[in-house]
């Protein structure tokens, strides 16, 4: 089947997400926070901004053990 121009490309949450700057530290669109992942606070930014759902955010809290904005997920949270 061919696609339009119109046609959206799904994109993986952790790329929506990592296609933002980052609020706390201030990483480039495209770079992680941290080796390990990216901060919840990007993540958080991401869905404010509608580029990723409530359930994928929802996924990747649900995993975490402590909560704060300065949080980072990593590869194993943020797989759904």
């Amino acid at each position: 089947m061919a696609m339009t121009t119109n046609a959206t490309i799904p994109v993986r949450p952790a790329e929506a997400v990592r296609a933002i700057r980052c609020r706390l530290c201030r990483h480039r669109p495209g770079q992680p926070c941290t080796p390990r992942g990216d901060h919840l606070a990007r993540w958080l930014a991401a869905y404010e901004q509608r580029r990723i759902t409530r359930d994928d955010l929802k996924h990747v809290i649900v995993r975490l053990v402590v909560v704060t904005k300065w949080c980072v997920v990593t590869e194993t949270e943020r797989a759904a």
